[in-house]
């Protein structure tokens, strides 16, 4: 055999094992997998969302969130206003699931995923509801794939399930949705507190001016004082950020109230507070005012001196400092809190009322 012929011969056995080697490439790389978003119309519906359910194994329904036209609530919770922001990265992570990789058809395998039909009373996962869609939403999500953030997940009535890019929040307790918010004055603002706590002795505690560092109480029995001169400070952030754990309607709560105070602030915020504790839970209910006299008499002095001295020497005006609408702050909170009672954090409700004992040295 020439060496020409033999040259043509191993450039053929060359070429051989090149697509032998690319063709057991093709074999042993991973099937293609369905890379589009798993509902890839939704992101042009999301104005059309109305409700969003969550419904737990049995087919039980678990919570019930409605868009209004003041917003979304919680239906479980007598349409008390909802998380907005929770509620928002919810739809936000099931509008953007992208699939990672096929998984399941095989309905006896669903429970390794937690993707079982939800009307199953054993079913491990939870199916998540969107109504307005043109195709309405129904997504069973199931366990969290270990060491990534992505979860298993079937379109309820399809055979299929996937593993997704995404964790998508299956709490499915009211509460759990609930606007936190409840009222927030700034410990800089308080000026007094009027308190009266059941079996206890009623107490004021004062700030007599804005440069006061502590609270003086009024109303301590003869011959007791305060165990220290900071005694009575909670007061400046009893309303600071207070938010809720629960809420009620307040036509649920028909004890008296155990508890009472009065907080108000130098520009004339008036907070008035009712108390209740039971079960080893903590509830107030608050409504506000506006107190004129109040924040006439603790007004601060304002920049009109200053523009008065600056316009005498031809130079222009300073604009006025900003300044807070307590009138409109109070209507604002009254309506957010008038009809409900909420369930705060034990710290905070022993902050609000505190008892004459616990301020007065033993």
């Amino acid at each position: 055999m020439t060496s020409r012929k033999l040259s043509i011969l191993a450039v053929i056995a060359v070429l051989a094992i090149l697509a032998g080697l690319w063709l057991a490439g093709r074999q042993v790389s991973p099937p293609s997998i369905e890379s589009a978003a798993l509902y890839p119309e939704l992101k042009q519906e999301l104005a059309a969302i109305t409700a969003v359910r969550i419904v737990k194994a049995g087919g039980t329904p678990a919570l019930d969130l409605q868009r209004g036209e003041s917003g979304w609530t919680v239906a479980e919770r007598n349409n008390y206003p909802a998380d907005e922001a929770k509620l928002r990265k919810l739809i936000t992570s099931i509008t953007e699931a992208k699939v990672l990789e096929e998984k399941t058809s095989n309905p006896a395998s669903y429970a390794a995923l937690g993707v079982e039909d939800i009307s199953d009373a054993a079913a491990g996962g939870v199916q998540i509801e969107l109504d307005g869609p043109k195709q309405p939403i129904k997504l069973i999500v199931g366990k969290q794939a270990q060491g990534t953030q992505s979860q298993y997940v079937r379109r309820a009535g399809e055979p299929k399930s996937w593993l997704i890019n995404k964790n998508i929040d299956t709490s499915a307790s009211a509460d759990q949705w609930l606007r936190k918010e409840v009222i927030d004055v700034s410990a800089d603002r308080v000026q007094s507190a009027e308190v009266t706590v059941e079996k206890n002795k009623p107490y004021s505690a004062v700030k007599k001016t804005r440069a006061d560092e502590d609270f003086t109480v009024e109303g301590l029995p003869k011959g007791k004082q305060l165990s220290s001169p900071s005694a009575a400070d909670n007061f400046a952030t009893a309303l600071a950020g207070l938010t809720l754990s629960d809420v009620k309607a307040a036509s649920e709560v028909t004890d008296p109230p155990s508890a009472r105070a009065t907080i108000r602030t130098f520009d004339g915020l008036v907070t008035e507070a009712s108390g209740w504790t039971k079960d080893d839970k903590h509830y107030v209910a608050l409504k506000t005012s506006y107190d004129a006299a109040l924040a006439d008499k603790f007004k601060v002095a304002t920049a009109d001196t200053e523009k008065k001295d600056a316009n005498s020497e031809g130079a222009p005006p300073a604009d006025p400092p900003a300044s807070r609408n307590v009138a409109e702050e109070s209507t604002k909170a009254n309506a957010q809190l008038n009809g409900w009672v909420y369930e705060i954090p034990a710290y905070k409700y022993e902050a609000i009322f505190k008892p004459m004992d616990e301020l007065i040295k033993k």
